[in-house]
């Protein structure tokens, strides 16, 4: 691969990890919702969801913007290993679900 799709696979494992991590303790399978986890779905539950996926929103952008710009610099052999790192780390969570 060339280091142009290396990052841009490394900045689209990055998004997926960054939207599922803070998860993980609550639900690690899509679509679950928060009645489905007991908690009640309010105004004050729906507003704190809400704010987190718009602050993660905003995270995921400016980094995806700051990774574009950093790591076409960054060793073509680390990015390697650290896209294997992020795979790793999915295929962990993956098997975490089927448990």
């Amino acid at each position: 691969m060339s280091k142009g799709e290396l990052v841009e696979l490394y900045i689209e494992r990055m998004k997926v990890i960054v939207k599922i991590l803070p998860h993980i303790a609550l639900a690690t399978k899509p679509g679950v919702t928060m009645t489905d986890l007991g908690i009640p779905d309010d105004a004050d539950n729906r507003k704190a969801l809400d704010l987190e996926t718009e602050a993660t929103q905003t995270y995921i952008e400016i980094t995806v913007n700051f990774l574009r710009k950093m790591l076409p610099y960054a060793d073509k052999n680390q990015l390697v290993t650290m896209v294997l790192f992020y795979e790793q780390t999915l295929k962990s969570l993956h098997e975490v679900e089927q448990q």
